[in-house]
C-alpha cells in the first residue's frame, strides 16, 4: 500500500511522525520532571510536618513539666491549710479550701496526662521493666478505687487466679493503665458490678484479636502466651461505631456539658492507656454493647514456656 504513496507525501508523513514522536517524548519528560519536583515537594513537606509535630510534642512536654512545680506548691500549701499549720480553719473557710484542693488536684491530673502523651509522642517516656506478681499487684491497684466504688454503691468483684505467672513489665505504667480502666468503669456505671479477671491465653488461641497478634515480635522463635487482665462493667456501654474513636486523643462519648470539666474529663485516659500498653509490648482492646456494659482487656506478653 505504501508503494502507491508518492515519494514526497511519504517523506511528509515520516516528518510528521517524527515530530509527533518528539512531542510525545518531550511531554513524557516534562511530566516526569514535574513528578520528580512534586515528589521532592511532598518529601520536604513530610519532613517539615514531622519536625513541627516533634516541636509540638517537645513544647507540650516542657510546658507541662514547668506547670507541675507551681501546681505541686498549690496542693502542698492547701494540705498545710487543712492540717491547721497556719491556724484552724473556720467552717466558712473549710469549704473554699476543699474546692481549691479539688480543682488543683484535677488540674495536676490533666497536666500529668498531657505530659505523658507528649513524652510518648516524642519518644521520651522511659520503660523500666521488672518481674512482678500480678495477683497482689492487681489487688493493690483495685484497693485504690474501692472508695469510688463504695461511693456509687457498686460492687467490686475480683477473680484472680492464684497460678498466674510473673510478668516482666513496667509496674508504674501498668498501674496507670489499670487505674484508668477501673476509673472509667466506675464513671460510666451507675448500678451493678465492676469486675477484674485474669486469664492466660496461648498464642495460638483464635480468640486473640488480630491487632494484638500483630504486636507479637516476629523475631521470636517461640510464640509467647498472653496474660490478659479484663476490666468489665455493667455500665452504659459503647456503640460499635465509637469503639475505635474512644482510643483517639481528646475524643469522648457522651462527654456532658463543657462547663462540668471535672466530671467531663479530657478524653486522654484510654489513648494513653493503649499507647502505654503498646510500649510494654501489649495492647488494650474493648468489647462492648450499648446498654450492656463494656469489657476492656489489657494484653501483656507472657514468658515463653
Amino acid at each position: 500500500m505504501l508503494d502507491n504513496i508518492p515519494a514526497g507525501l511519504g517523506w511528509v508523513l515520516v516528518g510528521i511522525g517524527a515530530i509527533v514522536f518528539v512531542l510525545v517524548v518531550r511531554r513524557f519528560r516534562t511530566q516526569a520532571h514535574r513528578l520528580q519536583e512534586r515528589s521532592r515537594e511532598l518529601e520536604h513537606l513530610s519532613t517539615e510536618l514531622i519536625r513541627v509535630n516533634k516541636m509540638k510534642s517537645e513544647f507540650l512536654a516542657n510546658v507541662s513539666h514547668e506547670l507541675r512545680t507551681p501546681l505541686n506548691a498549690i496542693v502542698g500549701f492547701v494540705d498545710l491549710l487543712r492540717e491547721g499549720v497556719y491556724g484552724e480553719l473556720t467552717p466558712k473557710q473549710a469549704g473554699p479550701v476543699e474546692r481549691i484542693e479539688a480543682s488543683a488536684s484535677h488540674l495536676r491530673h490533666l497536666v500529668d496526662q498531657i505530659l505523658d502523651l507528649a513524652k510518648i509522642a516524642a519518644g521520651r517516656l522511659e520503660v523500666h521493666s521488672e518481674p512482678i506478681d500480678l495477683r497482689p499487684f492487681i489487688l493493690d491497684v483495685a484497693s485504690e478505687v474501692e472508695p469510688l466504688v463504695s461511693e456509687k454503691s457498686l460492687y467490686l468483684s475480683l477473680a484472680l487466679s492464684s497460678g498466674l505467672p510473673r510478668v516482666r513489665t513496667d509496674p508504674t505504667h501498668l498501674r496507670q493503665i489499670v487505674l484508668n480502666l477501673l476509673g472509667n468503669a466506675v464513671k460510666y456505671t451507675h448500678k451493678g458490678t465492676i469486675s477484674v479477671r485474669t486469664r492466660i491465653i496461648p498464642a495460638s488461641d483464635t480468640s486473640i484479636p488480630a491487632t494484638v497478634k500483630s504486636v507479637q515480635d516476629a523475631s521470636l522463635t517461640t510464640a509467647r502466651p498472653w496474660v490478659a487482665i479484663l476490666v468489665s462493667d455493667t455500665g452504659i456501654g459503647i456503640g460499635k461505631n465509637d469503639q475505635v474513636r474512644i482510643f483517639e486523643e481528646f475524643e469522648q462519648i457522651n462527654a456532658g456539658p463543657r462547663g462540668d470539666s471535672m466530671n467531663r474529663g479530657t478524653g486522654l485516659g484510654l489513648p494513653i492507656s493503649r499507647r502505654l500498653a503498646r510500649l510494654l509490648g501489649g495492647d488494650v482492646t474493648v468489647e462492648s454493647e450499648l446498654g450492656k456494659g463494656s469489657t476492656f482487656t489489657v494484653w501483656l506478653p507472657g514468658e515463653a514456656a
